[in-house]
């Protein structure tokens, strides 16, 4: 049995993200589908693949993954199931000679290696993953060269699993090897180190391989066995979350250790781990599309704006205005920030900006070493973007931030930052600096902004924070739970982040939050907050809190900031939002038409959100807005709004509108800046 029991069909490039040269390519290929089944197995991989691009972290890195379907027919449908395991005794003529029953257990299912290396080959020379789905219900798989699973019950989960192993160098996880009570031999782990990132004999602070992500509370080991005979009954003692030491892995009960507690690759229907989570993002990175889509802007005076981006050639950018004559857009050419850029800016990098003085200005932004770095400009001579270097803004990062992290900014006093962003560990971290000495980045951690997150945020939340006073902070961000939670902190005693637990900001969500959108957040006062994101309704959402009793997050609901949506908004847009005055507000957005969109409030009586409908901030658009761009708007007088996006040709652009008749939105048009 072998390749005279059938033949190669064809090929379809089923997820088009760009050339291969420069995507990662994931080949799936059929065995034991006959040729009236091909339909079937065109099915069977695009349920698959929809279940991928559905799973932490490949939903954020499906822009750096082609895949193709190889169709193969067989001469019989199935897989070979030998007796010898308690299978059917059945054999299959088949392209691939799937078989059960490798190495005595029958859940182990391989296929000719070299015939489906060659085929792939031959498919898609430069393939980085080959799958083949073999056509039998009944349950087994195998990651090896070439990663097999079968149509079973949680089919796409064990391929998922073994995806892990072929892909991206997973170990097993679970603590057996022909499963709990059976295994005789399986006592106690050999003691030689693992190669694989994820299992570990090393339970050491210090020396542990993913100690990074272990926080110093943590115990380690987390778990001990205490009968080595067996598989551990005790049910876990820390958070779903957590990453410690968790002894039973790599199919021992004792001296091998696993990163948490559960995982997809100890037990089907979980989420990856936070290293399997690192390991599969540090392998596709790389081949991500870069793209100009996040913008950030700051006015540090009312006569001059500062606007930066992420660029193609992973450096940021900026270009500036002021209202000095020859200042303007078009009289000097936009500029990287820095001489030199370290580490390039992460594909799909989040940007921050503040300005803590009217002279002075901060970036930030993420690099592709999963670190927040910044540079900085001030008007003092010899302290210009170019006069010192990048830089990262912690000595260390415990957990790595998430790749397509939101990233937030926000000065609460003129000598003190507040930064914010998403780590793998799928907490909220956070770096301070403050003008005090001995109060530098680097004289102190990074650390999560709760002791406990009961809900994982989402990957690559959008962050937003903001400080109502110079005494209080308060953060955003969405969780896994189709809900806007936060967390804050306040410079009185017994105030501050572990203080008090992370909560959703509405008792109820009638509509989750979109995946991927942004939040926005503002203080109109310093008592009063307002926070707006995209629903999965095709509207925009807000929720707001105020001092005055009564008027807490829980005593109203999330409501849609306008009556009708003639165009919802696109998938994954940014969402901005500026205070102008302490009673008017203004939020913006992208749609599906491309078009930047918006909505106002005014506390004056018949200027309510439904008392007037959404609007494209322009009569034209002469080049749509990039697909998930950023928005970002900036006030810089009380009667002026500038704001900013990225266009699908990878230039920033920008609209404006003043109170003075003759320069409302539709009074001039957009232009790129």
């Amino acid at each position: 049995m072998g390749t005279g029991d059938g033949a190669v069909v064809g090929t379809t490039k089923i997820v088009d993200n760009g050339p291969a040269t420069v995507r990662w390519n994931l080949v799936i290929m059929g065995d034991g589908y006959q040729n009236a089944q091909l339909g079937q197995f065109a099915t069977d991989t695009q349920n698959f693949v929809n279940t991928l691009f559905a799973t932490a972290p490949f939903t954020a890195l499906r822009s750096a993954v082609n895949v193709y379907r190889v169709d193969v027919r067989s001469t019989d449908s199935g897989a070979d199931d030998p007796a010898a395991c308690g299978g059917t005794g059945a054999t299959a003529r088949t392209y691939f000679d799937a078989a059960f029953c490798n190495n005595g257990a029958r859940r182990l299912l391989t296929v000719d290696t070299g015939t489906a290396l060659t085929a792939a080959g031959n498919a898609v020379p430069q393939w980085n993953m080959v799958m083949v789905i073999v056509n039998s219900a009944v349950y087994g798989g195998s990651g090896g060269q070439v990663a097999v699973f079968s149509l079973a019950a949680n089919a796409n989960e064990i391929g998922l699993h073994e995806m892990g192993h072929t892909a991206f160098g997973l170990a097993d996880e679970y603590e057996y090897y022909l499963g709990c009570g059976v295994d005789t031999d399986r006592n106690v782990h050999p003691a030689l180190e693992p190669a694989e990132p994820n299992v570990t004999i090393d339970a050491g602070r210090t020396t542990n391989k993913w100690r990074d992500l272990i926080l110093g509370a943590t115990a380690l080991p987390t778990t001990r066995n205490a009968n080595c005979a067996v598989c551990d009954p005790q049910p876990s003692p820390v958070g779903a979350n957590t990453v410690g030491a968790f002894e039973g892995a790599h199919y021992y009960h004792c001296a091998a250790y696993r990163p948490q507690f559960t995982c997809r690759m100890r037990a089907l229907g979980n989420p990856f781990c936070a290293v399997c989570e690192r390991r599969i993002r540090q392998t596709l990175a790389p081949h991500l599309p870069v793209v100009v889509n996040r913008v950030a802007a700051v006015a540090r005076t009312s006569g001059h704006l500062d606007v930066f981006w992420a660029n193609t050639d992973g450096k940021v950018w900026s270009n500036w205005w002021d209202q000095a004559p020859g200042m303007g857009w078009g009289d000097h050419g936009a500029f990287p920030i820095a001489r030199d850029f370290p580490v390039p800016v992460a594909h799909d990098a989040a940007v921050a900006t503040v300005a803590r003085t009217s002279g002075h200005l901060d970036v930030f932004w993420t690099g592709l070493d999963g670190k927040i770095w910044s540079n900085w400009w001030d008007q003092g001579a010899g302290m210009g973007w170019y006069d010192h270097g990048a830089f990262p803004i912690a000595r260390d990062f415990p957990a790595a931030a998430s790749p397509g992290t939101g990233l937030s900014a926000v000065a609460r006093t003129s000598g003190h930052l507040d930064v914010f962003w998403t780590g793998v560990d799928r907490k909220i971290w956070s770096n301070w600096w403050d003008q005090q000495a001995g109060m530098g980045w680097y004289d102190h951690g990074a650390f999560p902004i709760a002791r406990d997150f009961p809900v994982f945020p989402t990957e690559a939340t959008a962050v937003a924070s903001v400080a109502r006073t110079s005494g209080h902070l308060d953060v955003f961000w969405a969780g896994s739970d189709g809900k806007i939670w936060s967390n804050w902190w306040d410079q009185g005693a017994g105030m501050g982040w572990w203080d008090h637990g992370a909560f959703p900001i509405a008792r109820d969500f009638p509509v989750p939050p979109a995946p991927d959108t942004g939040i926005a957040a503002v203080a109109r006062t310093s008592g009063h907050l307002d926070v707006f994101w995209a629903g999965t309704d095709g509207k925009i959402w807000s929720a707001w809190w105020d001092q005055i009793p009564g008027m807490g997050w829980y005593d109203h609901g999330a409501f849609p900031v306008s009556a009708s949506f003639p165009v919802p908004p696109a998938p994954g847009t940014g969402v901005a939002a500026v205070a102008r005055t302490s009673g008017h507000l203004d939020v913006f957005w992208t749609g599906t038409d491309g078009k930047v969109w918006s909505a106002w409030w005014d506390q004056q009586a018949g200027m309510g959100w439904y008392d007037h409908g959404v609007f494209p901030v322009a009569r034209d658009f002469p080049v749509p807005a990039a697909p998930g761009t950023g928005v970002t708007a900036v006030a810089r007088t009380s009667g002026h709004l500038d704001v900013f996006w990225a266009g699908a040709n990878g230039r920033v652009w920008s609209a404006w509108w003043d109170q003075i008749p003759g320069m409302g939105w539709y009074d001039h048009g957009v232009f790129s800046i």
